[in-house]
């Protein structure tokens, strides 16, 4: 190879890497219909996927939806998705479901009919495909957990397979090569600041984020695949007053979880006086009664600006009701605005 094709192939390589980063992943949980947030009311302008979540497994290896209520809403997202050309993936698994998950696995009989049944279903009910969600692994559960996500990439070939994981469990429950077969893999943060803190801390943070998705890529697992999932709630602490001060338990909303939405609404008034936590790269709002610790404009685009230097596959947000509708401030929109700048995320005017 000549300097000048070198040189070209270097430059295509790195375009390659930087394009790669154009995935905006929302969640979109069966529980969404409670709070009366519906298919219709997602900006489908803002994502590329969708993740439906759950369809649970039963232990006969047959599959059903988490909520038989949310099955009217699941055909309308199928549509609207078609419609708005994003692709849908449906989580299979999810919470209090890895010791079905686990049972399955194990069984050379069963595992090749649940992988079969997953067919059946995206084809009955629609989706372009699936996320494993196997949740509190071990590193027991490893050899298993690579052989149900194998034996689903094999057999699902004309759908898209996804994987999520918890790097908080340990990588070691996670086989490299196995994710690597995945389209992409959703990288799921814990909450870092909880009631068990004496102290307030970020409860995300683009620093810790960006630690995380090293741990992951040290572990083995392909960087142009990662997808790290972005909180869009915040979490209040009664009595505190600000980071690294003492706190006297949950504060307002629901046991202290505040939507980001609802959160724009509180910093419309004077009582909070929101700050940007470099070191961190998080945002804390703190009043006379409380502090709240949350992800923001700034620390989102913090993210969104790191995973498409790193060349990963795009950036996820959890879950897609909680952000505010309005483009200025929406966090859908700030994560596109690196990934996906050439989309028009203008408000449109209603008729």
């Amino acid at each position: 190879m000549n300097i000048k094709s070198f040189a070209l192939a270097l430059t295509l390589g790195f375009v390659a890497a930087q394009a790669a980063a154009d995935k905006v992943v929302g969640y979109f949980p069966y529980w969404s219909q409670y709070s009366q947030f519906y298919p219709k009311d997602i900006r489908y302008n803002t994502v590329t996927n969708v993740h439906y979540s759950f369809i649970v497994p039963g232990e006969d290896g047959s599959l059903a939806f988490a909520d038989e209520n949310d099955a009217t809403n699941f055909k309308t997202l199928v549509d609207l998705t078609k419609e708005n050309g994003v692709k849908l993936i449906v989580g299979v698994g999810g919470m209090e479901n890895e010791g079905t998950l686990k049972a399955i696995a194990s069984s050379d009989e069963l595992l090749p009919q649940f992988v079969s049944n997953v067919g059946s279903w995206l084809s009955a009910n629609g989706g372009d495909g699936i996320e494993l969600d196997w949740q509190n692994l071990t590193a027991e559960d490893a050899e298993l957990y690579a052989k149900m996500l194998n034996a689903l990439v094999d057999g699902l070939s004309n759908y898209t397979v996804t994987a999520v994981i918890y790097p908080a469990v340990g990588m070691d429950a996670y086989k490299a090569e196995a994710l690597n077969r995945a389209a992409y893999v959703d990288v799921f943060m814990t909450d870092l600041m909880t009631e068990e803190s004496s102290t307030v801390v970020p409860n995300q943070g683009a620093v810790s984020i960006q630690q995380t998705l090293e741990e992951v890529a040290a572990a083995g697992v392909q960087k142009d695949l990662l997808v790290p999932v972005v909180f869009l709630y915040g979490k209040s602490w009664i009595g505190a007053k600000g980071l690294g001060s003492s706190h006297q338990g949950y504060g307002s909303g629901n046991e202290g979880y505040l939507p980001y939405a609802e959160l724009m609404g509180k910093f419309d008034s004077p009582d909070y006086t929101v700050t940007f936590d470099e070191a961190s790269k998080s945002e804390v709002a703190v009043s006379e009664s409380e502090t709240i610790v949350f992800m923001g404009i700034p620390s989102v685009k913090a993210v969104a600006e790191y995973v498409k230097s790193e060349g990963m596959s795009g950036v996820a947000v959890y879950d897609l009701s909680q952000d505010f509708h309005e483009p200025i401030v929406s966090l859908l929109v700030t994560i596109g605005l690196q990934l996906r700048p050439e989309v028009n995320y203008k408000a449109t005017k209603k008729k």
